[in-house]
C-alpha cells in the first residue's frame, strides 16, 4: 500500500521532494501546500535547482491546497513532508503530527531546542515517525566515509576537516543579526549538516571550539570550529560568501594513518594510500530518494535505524548551541 505525503511548502526543497515522490512506487503525492500557485513556484523559486527533477506537466493533476487547513482536512494524507522555512517548523510539525500524520521535516529542525522537545514529545505521544532531513547521511560519499571509520581499513581516523560554502542568499537580509537570529543563519543552516555527520560517524563530541574572530568579520554568515575526539579532531567549516551567484561548494578531506579519503564533489570520492589512487564517483546518487525511501520504511515497518530521529536532529542542534555560545 502506498504512503499518501502532503509536501508544506513548495520551494526548492518542496519541489524535490515532490519530484522523488512521484516517481517512487510506495508513494502517492496527495496534495501540495502553497499560498501560491505551484505552477508560478516552479517557475520562479531560486536555490539549489541542481535538486530538483519535475516538470510543470507532472504536477498538474496534483491536488493545491492553500492552507493546510483544508489540506488535511481534505487530502487523506498519511505524511505530511514540512519544507517551509525554519521558524515555522514547529507550528507546521505540530499541526501535522496532531492530525495523525508521520512527518519528515527539513533541515535544520528548529532553531530553539525548546521547540524541538515540544515535536519530539508529540510524536512520542501519537506515536507517530518524526524524521529530520539530515540528507548528507544518505550521500554515499559520505556513507563511504562513515564505513571507513568503522572498519577500520585505513586504520584510525586521525583528523577530519568538513566544508560547505555558496553564495549569499538572494533572499533576506543576511547582514542583520536579527534576521540571522530568526533564521539560523550559516551555522543551523549550512554548518549544522556537517555537525550532524559528525556525530553520526563518530559520536557526541567532547569539547567544541568556535572562531568568534572569523563569525564576526562575516557578520555571523561564516562559522568554524572544532570538534575533539579521542585521539581525532574534526574540523567543521562552512557559510554564505558573496556573490549570491557563487556555486554551491562541500568537501571533506580523512585523514587515517594508513591513507587519506577526500570528495571534492557531489557523488566524487577517492582513496589515497601507498598503493595509489583509487576514485568512485557514484552518478547515479539521488540521497533525497533514499531519505525518502527510509521514511517510508520506518512507517511500514517500525524500524527507525535507516532515519535521523528527532532525537537524535535534537543533539545535533545543541552542537550549534555549542557553538553559538561562543560567538555572542
Amino acid at each position: 500500500m502506498r504512503l499518501r505525503f502532503l509536501v508544506i511548502g513548495f520551494g526548492f526543497m518542496g519541489q524535490t521532494h515532490a519530484g522523488n515522490l512521484l516517481r517512487n512506487p510506495r508513494a502517492e503525492l496527495a496534495g501540495i501546500v502553497d499560498p501560491c500557485s505551484p505552477f508560478e513556484r516552479l517557475a520562479s523559486v531560486r536555490g539549489n535547482r541542481d535538486t530538483v527533477r519535475l516538470t510543470p506537466e507532472e504536477i498538474r493533476d496534483v491536488p493545491h491546497y492553500p492552507s493546510m487547513e483544508k489540506a488535511l482536512a481534505e487530502s487523506g494524507a498519511d505524511a505530511a513532508i514540512i519544507a517551509l522555512p525554519t521558524k515555522l517548523h514547529c507550528d507546521a510539525v505540530v499541526r501535522s503530527l496532531e492530525h495523525g500524520c508521520h512527518v519528515l521535516v527539513e533541515k535544520p529542525f528548529a532553531i530553539q531546542l525548546e521547540e524541538c522537545a515540544k515535536m519530539c514529545a508529540l510524536a512520542k505521544a501519537k506515536g507517530k515517525v518524526l524524521a529530520v532531513g539530515y540528507v548528507v547521511r544518505e550521500m554515499k560519499e559520505y556513507q563511504r566515509l562513515r564505513e571507513t571509520v568503522r572498519d577500520n581499513r585505513l586504520g584510525k581516523l586521525t583528523f577530519l576537516s568538513m566544508s560547505r560554502i555558496t553564495g549569499m542568499p538572494a533572499w533576506g537580509n543576511w547582514r542583520d543579526p536579527e534576521f540571522i537570529k530568526a533564521s539560523g543563519g550559516a551555522l543551523f543552516d549550512l554548518v549544522s549538516h556537517d555537525l550532524d555527520f559528525a556525530r553520526c560517524c563518530l559520536g557526541e563530541p567532547g569539547e567544541i571550539l568556535a572562531d568568534p574572530v572569523l563569525c564576526r568579520e562575516f557578520h555571523g554568515n561564516m562559522i568554524q570550529a572544532v570538534l575533539r575526539y579521542p585521539g581525532c579532531d574534526v574540523k567543521v567549516e562552512g557559510g554564505f560568501v558573496s556573490p549570491s551567484t557563487f556555486p554551491f561548494r562541500r568537501s571533506y578531506t580523512a585523514y587515517f594513518e594508513k591513507g587519506t579519503l577526500l570528495s571534492d564533489a557531489p557523488g566524487d570520492c577517492r582513496e589515497i594510500t601507498e598503493e595509489g589512487i583509487r576514485t568512485e564517483f557514484f552518478a547515479d546518487d539521488n540521497p533525497y530518494d533514499t531519505e525518502v525511501d527510509h521514511f517510508i520504511s520506518a512507517v511500514q515497518t517500525g524500524d527507525i535505524s535507516g532515519i535521523c530521529t528527532g532525537e537524535d536532529a535534537c543533539r545535533s542542534i545543541q552542537c550549534c548551541h555549542r557553538i553559538a555560545g561562543q560567538l555572542q
